[in-house]
């Protein structure tokens, strides 16, 4: 090691380490919950899954509901990432929620386990928010946080006259059902139609509605 480098800027192998198993752990918690569940979901399969031992998967997470929260988690940070970076791109904010949700699209066609996942709740995105019991742990951060990205989209969109005929909540929560209704049918098709397309008939769904 070069003396000029502070050994705290060096990543040690027992942290490389670390973050391999917790990753790895992490996509099998992901696949057998879009399978089973949370509740049908059991830890030896997520370990092996993961190609680990059960002791391994203990010593990173507690349990089932540690495991659901971190990859909730982990998947809303990089959904907001690339959500805000395709709307950044667009001036007007009807131009921001229609960006957004061809993001939207783009993420869950991308993350198919963490899509299945949701699905099989067979909850209403669009409305999961306003009920108290619905969802488990982060994954009510999850629905909340899209949410209010589109809220506030929206409230912007209707202070620039954009759309004038709808309450911003009721934006959202159009948005949100449209992106269920349509990745619905998609994965029942067994996710064969082109993504693009599939976003590009959510976009035009979504102007048509928002500026009738």
């Amino acid at each position: 090691m070069d003396a000029a480098t502070p050994r705290s800027s060096v990543t040690s192998i027992d942290d490389a380490r670390r973050a391999m198993y917790r990753h790895q752990i992490l996509a099998a918690a992901e696949y057998e919950f879009s399978q089973t569940g949370f509740t049908g979901a059991r830890m030896g399969a997520i370990a092996k899954s993961a190609g680990v031992s059960l002791t391994t998967v203990y010593r990173h997470f507690s349990g089932k509901d540690e495991l659901w929260d971190a990859l909730n988690a982990e998947r809303m940070a990089e959904f907001v990432a690339a959500v805000q970076l395709r709307a950044d791109r667009t001036a007007t904010p009807l131009g921001k929620i229609l960006d957004a949700a061809r993001a939207e699209v783009e993420f869950f066609a991308g993350h198919r386990n963490f899509l299945h996942l949701h699905l099989r709740d067979g909850l209403s995105w669009g409305t999961a928010t306003t009920l108290i019991d619905a969802g488990r742990g982060e994954q009510r951060e999850v629905w909340r946080t899209g949410m209010e990205m589109i809220t506030r989209a929206a409230e912007a969109a209707v202070a620039a006259g954009e759309i004038t005929r709808l309450r911003p909540a009721v934006v959202a929560a159009l948005v949100i059902s449209a992106l269920q209704i349509w990745l619905t049918d998609w994965v029942a098709d067994d996710c064969r139609r082109p993504v693009a397309d599939l976003a590009d008939e959510v976009v035009a769904h979504l102007r048509r509605c928002l500026t009738a």
